[in-house]
């Protein structure tokens, strides 16, 4: 089968959004001829993996749109990143049916932005369009935005007017019905997603997964949780606003004054540092609390060895990739009870706190963490058996199975659209 896949993000050198394109182009090759559209800013990571012999002989690539520097400000970037994404957009129709001309594809499939605001025109192929996995139905909601930089606050109020246009807007609502498979990513994004595609194949599935070779890599050979002394937290990602690190810092301000040890590393950069790095002064944190500014190959997997309790909130997620990592590498999760990592707490039977205000969740993350301390062996226990459930849960095998069964049934059975033909 021919499949042509439009990812606007797909590098294999580049982890979130261009590692998810790149692995799921990976992937599909292994079955079937793979034929991608992917932005410009790629290009130089496939240059390299062509020369390293990454690059699948039958996968083949065309790039969009010209290249444009990105601002060094994290969120100019990211709206720099937005704008960039809406001009692939406009240009990718175009490069699909001039594509499709030449190759006659079986179908396509839109891999990444993986975002349900970001629909895609490829719907209007003259061949069955898959679309997603995509996620993004997480919402910070109202109580918890006073916590937020001013610049946070900004996004947040620009996603929320984001989500209502789309849901409005005929290019949404066309590529939910006229998409032959839709694969939301979380259960908060399905629910989202469901009363616009009734009666219509719609199909959980994480944008992540994670290959056997990975599993390995991460898989604990420590014995897990100190039976004494101090406990080891760890966070790990881009900080930006929604992921929570005031609250988790005030929670653990609770937990110093019950006079239980701790540790905190918070591995990697983002525009909530500079806040973060004040409040840890305010709370007098500075013993307890490292910034790192992030662990990279081997070095971040011994990090994660040698840490107990994956400890970030966060209150909106697609698939939380470092958390994942945390769980096989043997960590016990403490987490918001909200979007997806909620969901995976709940599933490895760690803590999801809850709470309707800030200080609620401050409050119930850190008799999270008291437990944690009280319940050290069973804490070890939970850890120890997450592993194997994260593995069977986001396996690359049950991913790549779903894709394929995707491409089967809507070769085979759906309709094909075909576009009015211009007066």
């Amino acid at each position: 089968m021919r499949v042509l896949i439009s990812a606007y993000a797909c590098d294999p050198y580049r982890g979130s959004e261009p590692g998810v394109g790149w692995a799921a182009v990976a992937a599909i090759s292994g079955q079937h001829d793979v034929y991608v559209l992917t932005d410009i800013h790629n290009e130089e990571g496939w240059e390299r993996a062509t020369q390293e012999g990454l690059v699948p002989k039958n996968v083949r690539v065309r790039f969009l749109r010209k290249h444009r520097r990105c601002s060094e400000n994290r969120f100019v970037a990211h709206l720099q990143s937005w704008l960039s994404f809406r001009r692939f957009n406009s240009m990718v129709l175009k490069a699909a049916l001039e594509w499709h001309s030449e190759e006659a594809f079986d179908l396509c499939h839109h891999v990444t932005v993986a975002a349900w605001r970001l629909p895609s025109p490829l719907w209007k192929m003259p061949i069955p369009f898959i679309w997603g996995p995509i996620g993004g139905a997480g919402v910070v909601g109202r109580p918890f935005r006073r916590m937020l930089s001013p610049s946070a606050r900004i996004f947040e109020a620009a996603r929320d007017i984001s989500t209502w246009r789309t849901l409005s807007s005929k290019a949404f609502r066309d590529c939910m019905a006229k998409s032959a498979v839709v694969f939301p990513a979380n259960e908060e994004t399905l629910q989202l997603l469901e009363p616009y595609r009734p009666g219509k194949d719609l199909r959980k599935l994480p944008i992540a997964s994670l290959p056997e070779a990975k599993v390995t890599r991460f898989a604990c050979k420590k014995v897990l949780g100190p039976k004494e002394g101090e406990l080891k937290l760890f966070a790990g990602g881009n900080m930006i606003g929604s992921k929570g690190l005031s609250m988790a810092l005030k929670a653990l301000a609770i937990v110093r004054d019950r006079g239980v040890p701790f540790h905190y590393t918070i591995a990697g950069g983002g525009p909530e540092i500079p806040k973060v790095r004040k409040l840890i002064e305010v709370l007098d944190l500075e013993s307890e609390v490292t910034l790192h500014r992030g662990f990279r190959g081997e070095e971040y997997v011994t990090a994660l060895h040698s840490h107990d309790i994956y400890f970030l909130p966060s209150l909106r997620e697609g698939t939380p990739v470092t958390m994942l990592e945390a769980l096989l590498a043997g960590c016990f999760p403490v987490v918001a009870k909200a979007s997806t990592q909620g969901e995976i707490a709940a599933m490895v039977n760690g803590i999801a706190a809850e709470g309707s205000t800030p200080e609620e969740m401050e409050h119930a993350l850190a008799m999270g963490l008291l437990w944690c301390d009280s319940n050290r062996e069973e804490m070890a226990g939970i850890a120890a058996a997450a592993p194997a459930t994260i593995a069977a849960a986001f396996s690359l095998k049950h991913y790549i199975a779903e894709i394929l069964e995707s491409y089967r049934v809507s070769v085979a059975a759906t309709p094909v659209y075909t576009p009015p033909r211009d007066s």
